[in-house]
């Protein structure tokens, strides 16, 4: 390896280089969003797993328990654990697959999608906050960016 490394180049010689390494920076904006959206949260009486769960169902209609904890990024025993919370509460719904009834399909109801609806201004005001100031060309790259490279290290198909 050369003298005069790459700023992306592993292990790091300065604070400016871990500070322009991509996966640095996905992992701490990553981590602060969530802990500041949870806190958030917290007052309406929702837990941020709970919400990106129910945001998940929202997205697709019905999902599996697996499908939920990858799109959700949550353990799976975490989601079981949530989506009997969550069936319990009467915001959501279990059914049997249709097709292999080994399957539970997971759905929101009215009321789970009138609870997510209440936690739109937060994760909106959120969202908003975080890109202000970020012209919007720059933020469609980035997204595009970003999902290019899920794609590469993408595990499941979802």
């Amino acid at each position: 390896m050369s003298e005069h490394q790459k700023t992306e180049d592993f292990p790091f010689n300065s604070p400016e280089q871990l500070a322009r390494y991509l996966p640095y920076l996905i992992t701490r904006l990553s981590n602060r969003w969530r802990t500041g959206q949870d806190a958030e949260l917290k007052t309406l009486g929702i837990q941020g797993a709970s919400m990106r769960i129910m945001s998940c169902l929202a997205a697709y209609n019905q999902l599996t328990v697996n499908e939920v904890s990858v799109l959700s990024v949550t353990e799976q025993s975490t989601v079981s654990r949530l989506v009997e919370q969550l069936v319990s509460q009467g915001l959501a719904r279990r059914k049997i697959d249709e097709i292999d009834q080994r399957v539970r399909r997971v759905s929101l109801t009215a009321k789970g999608r009138k609870k997510l609806a209440e936690t739109a201004p937060i994760v909106n005001a959120g969202y908003q906050n975080m890109i202000e100031g970020i012209d919007p060309d720059d933020l469609a790259v980035c997204i595009d960016a970003l999902q290019a490279m899920l794609k590469k290290v993408r595990v499941h198909d979802l």
